[in-house]
């Protein structure tokens, strides 16, 4: 019998803490059961013959996103479950990582290298050939103080922004603009503004979204929708009184849907450019958003799911399936993007609700743990890492790592420079002020502000990029100081020194040559007693 007391805590997070973790496990379950019904605590959606229709309503957020002058588009993937981190960006020279875990730790020979202390998953191929040329994005390190290692809080916690002891009920994609304009209602456009493929969390939008979006529980009722422009078949009911209340409530169910014809032309008119990998969970929900894209839809958030990564037993074998899954379908889908330049406008971010814990259990899984990775794609980020890899040493009083960046910098910092939305905005957003993160590049960045006084220092970026002889790289300085201005590889090996001398304030360029250098990315680095930032630099031959 499960205990739902709340005299005492029940704890459910480790395959160890026994019927409280498979009561733990049995109540999520039924509400990720629940939410792909279109059901939830605060009432039902529509859902018929098992099959749920939820319709998002007008998002103020997302209204202000269709009225600015981008036309950018975030890709969300959950990674339901809590993917381990530490078998996902591997620290393969790190000594505690393979004593905690002798029986899945990812060998070091076979990891995919990507700096001397750290590797990717072996079945992250994709991955890897995205970060040698600069269109991925690893963010180390992320989490929140306090965590919870729920399934239930932690996922509400990172789909609404908030602090754990404090839950906000909407969602950090819909809030902002909702709180601005209380009594806002857009004239309703002819195409969703918001889509979720699958049963991930309903509270990114939840709050601030009443129809103008839908959610695909999954890829057969997307196609069917697609093929027909309706979820249900109007005339086959039984011939009786409850048939003819079960066609009723189909024709309404139809009939409110009001995007079947920009939805079906979208679907119709996109293509995919590109084979997507078959039996894969995620590829195929990926394939429909890229044509949904490609055939101009509109849609400006994308919220997709993957579920599988609560690994507490037998973690090795589905680990790897998920990780193959993972590369295949984004590298697939950042391809596809890649062949018309859609790319330039695509931002894919990955997200879980934690990770694992840096020792494996007595059953050769992990069990719920804490900062972990993760991933950025597409043509507008910075690429690299940001941020370092946690210790495995210095602990929280839990015996789990301590995070390095806020989640809500990483959510901010996208709402910042890749929607434009201002600072004051962004703060408000999410309910206090977290710190900033280059994560899109300059040439991409939406919130520069002013380019002639900076604050400390500003390094703007290159021109031309991509190049295949030299590039100018530009500069400011709030006030006269030292500068050192280098240029390294992917691997972080130095290439070059541009500049390293005392400069006054102002602007300034250097130009780098690369011309006796192969193709790849390549990072410019600014370094003054006030900060540093760094840019990336493309050569193509």
């Amino acid at each position: 019998m499960c205990d739902h007391s709340h005299d005492t805590p029940v704890k459910g997070e480790r395959l160890e803490d026994g019927r409280h973790h498979a009561c733990h496990h049995r109540d999520w379950s039924r509400r990720q059961f629940m939410q792909g019904l279109g059901m939830s605590a605060t009432g039902l959606a529509m859902g018929l013959s098992g099959i749920p229709i939820r319709s998002y309503g007008a998002s103020p957020l997302l209204s202000r996103l269709r009225s600015s002058s981008n036309d950018r588009i975030l890709v969300l993937i959950q990674l339901s479950g809590g993917n381990d981190g530490l078998n996902t960006v591997v620290p393969y020279t790190n000594d505690t990582y393979y004593q905690q875990r002798p029986n899945i730790a990812i060998n070091a020979s076979s990891v995919l290298n990507l700096t001397s202390d750290l590797g990717l998953h072996p079945a992250l191929t994709s991955f890897a050939d995205m970060y040698a040329d600069g269109t991925m994005e690893i963010v180390q390190g992320v989490g929140y103080t306090d965590p919870v290692l729920s399934h239930f809080t932690s996922t509400d916690v990172w789909a609404s922004a908030s602090d754990p002891t404090d839950i906000s009920r909407s969602g950090w994609l819909g809030r902002y603009l909702e709180e601005e304009n209380p009594n806002h209602f857009d004239t309703p456009t002819d195409y969703p503004l918001a889509i979720q493929l699958g049963n991930g969390s309903p509270l990114v939008f939840q709050g601030s979204i009443a129809g103008m979006g839908i959610t695909y529980p999954d890829l057969d009722l997307l196609n069917k929708y697609f093929e027909t422009g309706v979820f249900y078949n109007e005339d086959f009911a039984p011939d009786t009184s409850y048939g003819g209340e079960l066609s009723f409530v189909r024709t309404i169910a139809n009939s409110a849907v009001r995007y079947a014809e920009t939805i079906t032309a979208a679907a119709t008119g996109g293509t995919n450019s590109v084979e997507y990998p078959s039996r894969n969970r995620l590829s195929g929900n990926l394939a429909a958003t890229a044509r949904l894209i490609r055939g101009g839809l509109g849609t400006s958030i994308y919220h997709l799911n993957l579920g599988g990564f609560d690994t507490h037993s037998s973690q090795s074998s589905p680990h790897a399936s998920l990780m193959e899954q993972l590369s295949g379908a984004i590298g697939a889908f950042v391809s596809d993007l890649q062949a018309d330049g859609l790319d330039q406008r695509v931002l894919v971010m990955t997200f879980s609700e934690f990770g694992r814990r840096i020792y494996q259990n007595g059953s050769a899984g992990t069990d719920h743990g804490t900062s972990a990775p993760l991933f950025l794609f597409g043509g507008g980020v910075q690429g690299g890492i940001i941020g370092g890899h946690p210790s495995l040493t210095d602990l929280d009083p839990g015996g789990n790592m301590v995070h390095g960046i806020d989640f809500r910098s990483v959510y901010g910092s996208v709402l910042n420079d890749w929607f434009d939305v201002s600072d004051q905005e962004v703060t408000d957003l999410m309910g206090a002020d977290y710190a900033h993160l280059s994560l899109i590049d300059s040439a991409f960045a939406t919130n520069t502000g002013d380019l002639s006084v900076p604050d400390s220092i500003s390094l703007f970026g290159n021109y031309p990029n991509p190049f295949s002889g030299s590039t100018v790289i530009e500069f400011a300085l709030a006030s006269s100081e030292h500068v050192s201005i280098s240029v390294y590889d992917i691997q972080g090996r130095e290439i070059a020194t541009l500049v390293d001398q005392v400069l006054p304030a102002g602007r300034h360029e250097t130009v780098f040559d690369g011309e006796n250098l192969p193709s790849g990315t390549y990072l410019a680095r600014l370094q003054t007693r006030a900060g540093m930032q760094s840019r990336k630099l493309v050569i193509v031959r």
